[in-house]
């Protein structure tokens, strides 16, 4: 039979895990309160009531695009110089006219740098100054 030896000597030892336990709960009281006691310092003003608010209204948008060879497309239907004059001066007397874009296409064999200006000038001659130039985004 073996016989099995008893130690009387026994040797403080720390235990770190409840010690860990201990300063994490204390961190997260100090933190608690620390957001507890922090007051938000700000102007003694009235401020104004708001009733109702209006509802958003959509907007019209009208695309005018030229394409590779400088034909002219209102919202992707062709259109020639004429018809487009007259349907500008119709957006213009609306009594919101809409948003006018303006996009060009960016590869083709002719110049469609004089059909922008023109097409510009025609823009504004109607009545619309309000109008924004569109293209694809830079990578």
């Amino acid at each position: 039979m073996m016989r099995t030896i008893r130690r009387r000597d026994m040797t403080a030892r720390v235990e770190i895990m409840p010690l860990i336990d201990v300063v994490f709960l204390l961190l997260t009281f100090f933190v608690y309160s620390l957001m507890v006691m922090v007051r938000a310092e700000v102007l003694p003003v009235t401020l104004t009531t708001l009733g109702t608010g209006e509802q958003a209204t959509s907007t019209q948008v009208q695309a005018i695009t030229i394409d590779h060879a400088g034909k002219l497309f209102l919202n992707r239907k062709p259109i020639n110089g004429p018809q487009l004059t007259q349907r500008l001066e119709l957006f213009a007397k609306q009594p919101q006219p809409p948003s006018v874009y303006l996009a060009v296409a960016a590869e083709g064999s002719t110049d469609r740098g004089p059909v922008l200006v023109n097409l510009i000038e025609r823009v504004r001659a109607a009545g619309i100054e309000d109008f924004a130039i569109v293209g694809q985004p830079k990578p």
